[in-house]
């Protein structure tokens, strides 16, 4: 029966609540599946050694020199070019003359390393094997958690109010989101000096940015700019060692508007192979901290410390141009990138190497299965779970990094359980718009994946692959119906075809029962 189990399906379904009618699907046909995926990653636990995750990140003299290397080749270019041409906004708005930049994401958060490796004080990267092959399906950590240079170029004279009314006269107004759920995303309006207000389209921040980056790296003509020339011919003579002659011959640099962000690569013309993956992303500042996200000021925590959390509130927030839904050109999101940052410099190592063991997981895995799921969800719930933790247990042996990988792991099931992954910040956004129907094959998988992994993980044995020569098909089929149904979306939701009871509820240590049934209508019923 839904909502009850016996203490003994308790133990074998690691406390997952599963009704009847899904006993079979759960325990047969998805459990087969993920065990053939399981066993053709037979190498996995011996690959995620301590060292080796130590390596997937750069420490402290690594990425200072990563950094100045990434500035000379292509940011201060960039961050000129911003500072020489005026953000195409109405005349009532000042000029932005002060940019900075704000290196974000998993370089300097010290939960990936980069693509290519251009640190001088560690070397140039020469693996033939890395700059020739397809490393993509290997198991290392150090190449699973390789990851983009994500920058953020802030306008800092284009202050927006956001703590209304606008008593300081600035030129840029917030009119937050009105609709529960949403409150991360935010209208910008100028405001002229007869106080008529005109809404300010994100469209103009990307086109902006990918102008000027355009620009930095090519000429009008389309040529390759000598930043461009001058990038290239550092790779070939650090990374390749050949001289300076037929720069094109070897290289691509392409530039691409991806959503808020324009993203740069540098790729081998042969192979295709990616050898420097770059995010640059325009931002504007907010005179004051977001009335909602409040509630992470006053929350009840063991972690970060009280005064980290007074730190992380007076720094500046920033809004980016990333709109609600495909082709919105209204909202914008607000962007906590510098807390982010902040908060992976207070973690301890301990913790550091559970959460990119899970990440690694993620990536080897749940990623290629579920591609809407993404690495930032991870992330995020890896916060909330860093909350609940006592400080003094990441000076001591126990508990161990896998009983602590597997405590975490509960923590992201609880959260798809739930179907609310909430915001860090603004707990009210729910960062987990899925289906009931598609949460239940995310929880499934996850669970009995990340069984088997911890498994593996304690008992340190490896499965040796028979060699066979079979194909093995696997199909599922649903037992209630006959014909097929139609895909299961918001629109659909409600049409004349039969109900499936999926419900699936998880109980707690706190005695809260989360149904899917009740999940699944409040989602719907937004």
């Amino acid at each position: 029966m839904a909502g009850t189990t016996s203490n003994t399906n308790e133990g074998r379904y690691d406390r997952l609540s599963i009704s009847k009618d899904q006993h079979f699907f759960i325990t047969k046909k998805a459990q087969e599946i993920l065990e053939v995926l399981d066993e053709a990653n037979h190498n996995f636990m011996q690959n995620n050694t301590s060292s080796k995750i130590k390596k997937s990140y750069f420490n402290e003299k690594e990425l200072k020199s990563f950094l100045q290397k990434a500035y000379t080749l292509y940011v201060n270019a960039i961050k000129s070019g911003l500072e020489e041409t005026c953000f195409a906004i109405p005349s009532a708005c000042r000029e932005n003359t002060r940019i900075t930049v704000l290196d974000t994401g998993s370089i300097p958060e010290k939960f990936g390393i980069s693509v290519w490796n251009i640190s001088s004080s560690v070397g140039i990267v020469r693996d033939q094997e890395m700059i020739a092959g397809d490393d993509s399906q290997t198991q290392d950590p150090r190449t699973l958690l390789k990851t983009d240079h994500d920058l953020m170029f802030i306008l800092e004279d284009l202050i927006i109010c956001n703590n209304l009314p606008n008593v300081t006269k600035f030129c840029l107004e917030i009119e937050p989101t009105s609709e529960p759920g949403s409150e991360h995303f935010v209208q910008i309006y100028t405001v002229a000096q007869d106080n008529t207000k005109e809404i300010l389209k994100n469209t103009l921040a990307n086109d902006y940015l990918l102008k000027i980056v355009e620009g930095a790296f090519f000429t009008e003509k389309r040529m390759p700019s000598s930043l461009s020339k001058r990038l290239q011919n550092f790779i070939k003579e650090n990374l390749f060692g050949m001289p300076c002659r037929n720069l094109n011959s070897t290289t691509e640099v392409s530039i691409l508007q991806e959503g808020p962000s324009v993203n740069m690569k540098v790729t081998l013309l042969k192979t295709h192979k990616l050898l420097l993956d770059c995010d640059f992303l325009l931002a504007l500042p907010l005179e004051c901290w977001p009335s909602c996200a409040n509630e992470f000021i006053t929350r009840t925590r063991k972690w970060p410390s009280q005064d980290t959390v007074k730190t992380l509130t007076t720094q500046k927030c920033y809004v980016v141009a990333k709109p609600r839904f495909a082709g919105d050109d209204d909202f914008w999101r607000i962007s906590f990138s510098k807390q982010e940052l902040d908060l992976a410099k207070e973690l301890p190592e301990k913790a550091r190497h559970v959460y990119l063991r899970l990440k690694v997981l993620f990536k080897k895995k749940m990623k290629l299965v579920y591609p809407e799921m993404k690495t930032y969800h991870m992330k995020t719930a890896f916060y909330w779970w860093m909350e609940e933790q006592d400080p003094s247990q990441w000076e001591e042996t126990n508990p161990t990094r896998e009983d602590l990988l597997e405590s975490l792991i509960q923590k992201v099931k609880f959260f798809i359980m739930s179907g609310n992954l909430p915001h860090y910040f603004i707990p009210t956004v729910n960062l987990l718009p899925v289906s009931s129907y598609q949460r239940f094959r995310i929880l499934t998988s996850f669970t009995i994946l990340a069984k088997n992994w911890i498994k593996k993980v304690r008992t340190k044995t490896v499965t040796i692959n028979s060699a066979s020569g079979e194909t093995i098909a696997i199909k599922l089929k649903r037992r209630e119906s006959q014909t097929k149904a139609p895909k299961l979306t918001e629109k659909n939701f409600t049409s004349s075809r039969p109900r499936i009871d999926r419900s699936v509820s998880a109980q707690v240590s706190r005695g809260r029962t989360f149904s899917m049934e009740g999940a699944r209508k409040r989602f719907f019923t937004r």
